[in-house]
């Protein structure tokens, strides 16, 4: 798991919503210094990794929310959506592992069944990483990054 990207700037002294202001910005950044990873299917540790990113984002976010409005709780809304498609990708990975480790310890005379996991694991992750491209295609259209960056400016 990636470790957090520290965060700089931050004013001890500096009210709630000023560090808001460098904190949320940064968080961001992490989050979208995993992009270049995202349209090889492969890449499940990145894309695990954006995961884990995009939680540390909400949780901050979460956290922060006294100062913004209900626009800042849409962008909120996304971000769980995002992290839960992510999280479902990142679980059939952990049942994919697991399965293709377990066929490769037994007799393979004798697993059919778990054959027939695997296929479906696969078409499973397959559908939820295909989700999730096509979500993240329409938030970049939508110019998602910069509107959020603008609300958590405002």
């Amino acid at each position: 798991m990636a470790k957090p990207h520290k965060i700089t700037g931050l004013n001890p002294n500096g009210s709630y919503h000023e560090n808001a202001l460098i904190i949320l910005p940064q968080k961001v950044q992490e989050v979208y210094s995993w992009e270049q990873f995202i349209h090889n299917p492969e890449q499940r540790e990145e894309l695990h990794n954006m995961r884990i990113s995009i939680k540390r984002l909400r949780y901050t976010m979460e956290f922060l929310a006294i100062n913004y409005d209900k626009k800042f709780h849409d962008f909120l809304t996304t971000l769980i959506e995002l992290q839960d498609i992510l999280g479902d990708i990142h679980d059939n990975d952990v049942v994919l592992e697991t399965l293709t480790e377990y066929k490769e310890n037994h007799e393979t005379s004798t697993l059919s069944g778990i054959e027939t996991l695997i296929a479906r694991t696969r078409k499973n992750r397959n559908t939820d990483y295909q989700t999730f491209l096509k979500k993240w295609e329409q938030l970049s259209q939508e110019n998602f990054k910069q509107k959020l960056l603008e609300i958590i400016a405002s």
